[in-house]
């Protein structure tokens, strides 16, 4: 899928943080089954639905960035687990406000 030296870890990195929307899927599910289209210059929005989509969009840069820093080559350039759940839960604390339908994994 990559060439010429390029990663999912460097590609990821690349795109931090103002071109995330980039590289996560082009429509997202809302909390009632519909795909919405993340936010463009073009898109007319309300002031909610702008502050929404702008919440949704930072917590993407905070999942990629902990994505990013979970697969650094080096151990010790690693983020530090119990720092990695706590900004999950506040991601997930994020999301749960904005009424965005969790999936739970299982391992």
């Amino acid at each position: 899928m990559f060439a010429n030296g390029l990663s999912l870890h460097k590609y990821a990195l690349s795109a931090l943080p103002d071109r995330v929307m980039e590289i996560v899927k082009p429509k997202l599910p809302s909390n009632h089954g519909e795909e919405v289209l993340p936010t463009t210059s073009n898109n007319k929005r309300s002031g909610e639905e702008s502050r929404k989509d702008n919440q949704m969009k930072e917590c993407l840069v905070s999942m990629i960035k902990i994505g990013v820093s979970c697969s650094m080559d080096s151990s010790q350039d690693r983020m530090d687990l119990t720092d990695v759940i706590r900004e999950l839960y506040s991601v997930r604390s994020i999301l749960e406000e904005l009424e965005v339908e969790l999936v739970e994994v299982n391992f």
